[in-house]
């Protein structure tokens, strides 16, 4: 790819995550928000598609036994709860949903947190599309 093509790739890029973090505040389902916004759906889904395939190629590469251990759970919105506490001069925050739970202290790597969270998005993303 030449460089005025990965510019153009990237330009078009930075648009749909727009449009598609639009879609998502949106509350509308992937296909209405597209009619409403007269938004092409298989042009919608084919960035949806590239950005997700984008943060998949950024992750480091898991482990053949890492992947064999995955596992993978539906999750309802309604069923995530949020708590803050604080120890001492330690606060964390604690997301749960059924027996599920992510704790997020001060020494929680901004690494882990940020691919955690990107993985979480890409999971609601796909769940309303």
């Amino acid at each position: 790819m030449t460089q005025i093509q990965q510019i153009k790739h990237r330009q078009s890029i930075d648009y749909w995550k727009q449009v598609i973090l639009a879609q998502q505040q949106s509350g509308l389902k992937a296909k209405e928000y597209c009619r409403q916004q007269d938004i092409k759906y298989n042009a919608f889904y084919y960035w949806l598609r590239k950005i997700r395939e984008e943060i998949v190629e950024g992750m480091p590469q898991l482990k053949a036994e890492q992947i064999a251990e995955t596992q993978f759970a539906v999750l309802s919105a309604t069923d995530v709860t949020a708590s803050v506490q604080v120890r001492g001069e330690t606060a964390s925050l604690k997301l749960a949903c059924g027996p599920v739970v992510l704790e997020v202290t001060e020494h929680t790597s901004q690494d882990l947190l940020r691919q955690t969270l990107s993985c979480v998005k890409d999971v609601f993303m796909h769940a309303n599309p």
